[in-house]
């Protein structure tokens, strides 16, 4: 049997337990090292934060890790007082359980009944692209994270959407030479949404730039991918069209339940008897119970508390133990820059949460966060930050210290092509 190499995309992947998102206790104040506190006087308007997130549907892992981040973040950055320019910030948390149209309704009901100033969140891509249509109309800032598509700052571009997490097309970036070692032909399997599709195209170009050959769908739309439904449970006609494509190599982008039955599948076809696979270093719980076979394998992860030593990472991974019993895991990285990110615009602003406002304060804003140094590209509104190569060296460590660095990378070395329409005349 071939040594299984698994490598992760990134994206959003896997899911094998739903996490319940707990109460938190009372935040502690931050260390000397934090970021400059807001007013501790609360004398203005409150600051409404609209934070769309997951606690159920298929991506229901996801959306805890996100809320306790953002919790922490908001902490950090205002010391404890959660003072925003003077205003106290509320945050109203809804569950759009992965739906698209559901989406879309709680974030109208969080600006028209909540009188939400910002929307923050979202762990679906398609949910993301939805969001950010309902900001757009009111004239008001959405910050999406983890939703990783590269159309929600390229294809679908809207000036007043950000991100404060990473898109497919770096975690292609950041993998794209390791995977040409693997072979020369490949096949994708991928989620049929603005996801996987975002993610597969992000691959396909990254492989071919290399050199390496995609011998089925092979189009401008294909990417040389095979696409299923995101609520796919047996993937066995999909799993036998890889098996006859003749690749050396498949890659796998998904997120949510269906990672599980599918990987369970693929070993009971021989998949990984005949072809590497390269899929996704994801949640640690995930890592614990899925992945012992891939140990020694080398990939790219979105974020892990592990690799970074800073006061901020440092900070974010004492209180989230202290609040939660657990390392802070793949998704509070975003979290806690969206607090970030809100903190230091309103702040520029003096309080301001209009929409232009805010898109000026955030257009090549740049900050440090648990990852280290991040910057809001103007152009396109990408956030460009560091990313990391790493190795597998075990599933069983108590405290999830499952990974070690290979190779860091800078944010200008992994920062994606500017993908804004021509017409909008944005990108240089």
């Amino acid at each position: 049997m071939r040594t299984n190499r698994w490598f992760i995309l990134s994206l959003l992947a896997l899911l094998v337990m739903l996490f319940a998102a707990c109460a938190a206790p009372a935040a502690a104040p931050a260390p000397e090292a934090a970021a400059p506190a807001a007013d501790a006087a609360a004398t203005g308007e409150p600051l409404v934060i609209g934070e769309l997130t997951d606690n159920s549907g298929v991506l229901a892992i996801y959306g805890p890790l996100f809320e306790r981040g953002f919790e922490i973040g908001l902490d950090y950055v205002t010391d404890g007082t959660r003072v925003i320019a003077g205003r106290p910030v509320e945050v109203v948390i809804k569950d759009t359980a992965s739906n698209t149209e559901k989406g879309a309704s709680l974030a109208r009901e969080a600006i028209e009944l909540d009188g939400a100033d910002i929307l923050v969140g979202v762990p679906s891509s398609p949910v993301a692209l939805a969001v950010g249509g309902i900001a757009s109309q009111n004239k008001m800032v959405y910050i999406a994270g983890p939703a990783a598509a590269d159309a929600i700052t390229g294809a679908n571009f809207d000036p007043y959407v950000f991100r404060c997490g990473r898109q497919n097309i770096q975690d292609a970036l950041t993998m794209g030479a390791a995977l040409t070692q693997l072979g020369s032909n490949f096949i994708q399997v991928a989620q049929d949404n603005a996801f996987g599709q975002g993610s597969a195209a992000g691959f396909h170009s990254v492989v071919t730039a290399a050199g390496g050959v995609f011998p089925v769908n092979d189009t401008e739309t294909g990417f040389g991918a095979i696409f299923a439904p995101p609520d796919t449970t047996d993937f066995t006609p999909y799993i036998n069209e890889v098996l006859d494509s003749g690749a050396d190599v498949v890659i796998v982008s998904w997120a949510g339940a269906g990672y599980v039955p599918m990987f369970q599948q693929m070993q009971q076809l021989g998949v990984f008897d005949t072809m590497d696979v390269a899929t996704g270093f994801g949640d640690n719980q995930t890592l614990a119970q899925g992945y012992a076979d891939a140990v020694n394998s080398v990939g790219v992860v979105v974020y892990h508390y592990s690799l970074f030593d800073n006061p901020i990472n440092n900070f974010l991974t004492e209180q989230h133990i202290e609040r939660f019993g657990t390392p802070p895991d793949l998704w509070a990285e975003a979290g806690f820059n969206c607090a970030t990110m809100i903190n230091d615009a309103v702040t520029a602003t003096g309080g301001d949460t209009s929409g232009d406002a805010l898109v000026a304060a955030l257009e090549g804003m740049k900050f440090q966060g648990p990852k280290g140094d991040y910057e809001v590209r103007a152009s396109d509104h990408a956030l460009l930050q560091p990313m990391t190569l790493v190795r597998l060296t075990n599933t069983t460590d108590p405290d999830f210290k499952f990974v070690e660095l290979v190779t860091a990378f800078t944010p200008a070395e992994t920062a994606p092509p500017c993908s804004v329409p021509a017409d909008l005349g944005r990108c240089e």
